[in-house]
Order: C-alpha cells, then sequence, then structure tokens
C-alpha cells in the first residue's frame, strides 16, 4: 500500500502532457505583442517624447474596466523605455503596498537592486531615492496601479497622497531628481481623491482603454491556447465558449484562468483534450 509521501512523490513529479507553456495563462505573463492596446501604446510613448532629452515623460492616468490590458500595457512600457533610455521604473499595487514606507521600499529596492534594511524610516528613504536619482541622472517612471480601488481606504488615501506629494516635488531637492507618475484606475469604482496640493502638481494625461469586444477577447485567447497547450489540447468551440463568458464577466482575465484551470482538470482525471466539461461554470 502506497503512502501519503509515496502518492505525494508520484503527482508532483508527473509531466502534464497539455501544457507547453504554463505559465502564459498567468498574470505575470507579459507578451510580446499587445493585441488591440497598440492606439493606447502609442500614446503613452507620445507622452513619453521629452526622455530624448532626459526628461521625465508626462504624467499619466490609465483609467478603463478591471481587465481590459491597462497593467499589462504599462508593464510593457516600462519595458521599452527601460531599454531605449536611461530609466528606472517602479511598479506598485496599492492594494498591497498601502502605506507611504511600504510604496517607497518598492522604489528603493528596484533602484538599489538589493532589499532595504527593516526598520528603515521614511525620511531616510526619501532621501535616500533622491540622491541615487541625482547621482545616476536616471529618470523614474512609477506606476500606482489600483489607486482608486474600493478596496483603499481613507487612511490609505492619505497614504498615496503623501507618496505622490513627495515623488512630485522631488526636484525641489535635487534637481536632477526626475519623476513621472502613472496611475492606473477603475472609473467606475473609483473612491480616490487627490488632495489639492497633488492635483495642481499632477495634472496626467489621460489614456483610456475600453472594453474588449467579444472577437478580441477569442483572439487573445486563442493566442495564449497556441502558446500554452501542446498541439490539439483544446478545440476552437472550447475557446470560444471561455471567450463568451469572459465577454459577459467583463473581464479578460477571467477567462485566460478559466483556460488554465480547464487544463488542470483535464489533466487531473487523466484527458488528453480539454472538452466542456472541465470548464468551471
Amino acid at each position: 500500500m502506497k503512502t501519503v509521501e509515496n502518492i505525494f512523490d508520484v503527482i508532483i513529479q508527473q509531466e502534464g502532457t497539455l501544457f507547453k507553456q504554463s505559465e502564459v495563462f498567468t498574470l505575470e505573463y507579459l507578451p510580446e505583442i499587445l493585441r488591440f492596446r497598440e492606439k493606447q501604446l502609442r500614446a503613452m510613448i507620445n507622452h513619453s517624447r521629452q526622455l530624448n532629452s532626459g526628461h521625465a515623460p508626462t504624467n499619466m492616468e490609465i483609467t478603463g474596466p478591471y481587465g481590459t490590458g491597462k497593467t499589462t500595457a504599462v508593464k510593457k512600457y516600462f519595458e521599452l523605455v527601460e531599454n531605449k533610455f536611461n530609466v528606472a521604473t517602479a511598479y506598485i499595487n496599492c492594494e498591497f503596498d498601502k502605506t507611504e514606507n511600504q510604496m517607497l521600499t518598492k522604489i528603493y529596492n528596484k533602484l538599489y537592486k538589493k532589499s532595504v534594511k527593516t526598520g528603515v524610516t521614511t525620511n531616510i528613504l526619501k532621501n535616500k531615492i533622491v540622491n541615487h536619482l541625482g547621482k545616476t541622472e536616471k529618470v523614474l517612471v512609477v506606476c500606482l496601479d489600483d489607486y482608486g480601488s474600493n478596496k483603499i481606504s481613507g487612511d490609505d488615501i492619505d497614504q498615496i497622497n503623501k507618496v505622490m506629494y513627495t515623488l512630485l516635488r522631488a526636484h525641489e531637492i535635487d534637481h536632477k531628481a526626475k519623476i513621472s507618475l502613472i496611475t492606473i484606475t477603475n472609473r467606475r469604482y473609483i473612491n480616490f481623491v487627490l488632495s489639492q496640493s497633488v492635483e495642481t502638481i499632477f495634472r496626467p494625461a489621460n489614456v483610456n482603454f475600453d472594453a474588449y469586444t467579444l472577437s478580441e477577447i477569442h483572439t487573445i485567447l486563442s493566442d495564449r491556447c497556441k502558446l500554452g497547450f501542446a498541439r490539439g489540447v483544446i478545440s476552437e468551440e472550447v475557446i470560444y465558449m471561455v471567450a463568451e463568458h469572459a465577454y459577459r464577466e467583463g473581464d479578460l482575465r477571467i477567462g485566460i484562468r478559466c483556460l488554465y484551470d480547464a487544463g488542470r482538470n483535464a489533466e487531473l482525471v487523466g484527458s488528453s483534450t480539454i472538452e466542456r466539461e472541465h470548464l468551471d461554470f
């Protein structure tokens, strides 16, 4: 009789036959081609022409419904500007990093490529960030994602305002500290209020992301299936079912996650293909 440990070892070491690259179904995956978002990327790049002369891009506010590629587009934009210019980028999700210290720590870690020591004060972090930018003459672009989330409290809003104010006024401490801010929010649920002191200096250019059409969702999911699954594992009919489900829910990410779960469900029962019964809806 097999022990629990034996069963664990057998299952954990099994090679899945359905997936070719399971990472393409994760939220962290950054596709080489960003489908149906060229207009938005062009707008973001247009607002960044100042980088040619060593200046920070225009501040930007990225808006649109959930699951419309906003975060992915910003990360792709970060990849482009870091490769082309003397730019450092920092991505912060305000639902997880809510305090001024946590947000500045994220920026410090990215600039210095090491983790900050425990107990470092907010003022020290501010000074180290500004000093680093002054010495390296790097342009810093910071993204505050979900800064308008309905999960963010009034205290969190105060913390975000403090960080935005600090970063936007950094050039007054060192004129070589050039910083641009990008915020990402879903305007339908926004409860975030900028303080007057931040609003007067933030003044972002808006880049809006419209909801994907059913056809666009189907195309994106088909791309992921070609990359992520072995040939012949999933039919166009099943992909279209998932696309319709994601379209009804208004969130592309639901479709991507659904495909991953369906693949795992099929593997769990030993199926060589993904069928309707493997979908969790």
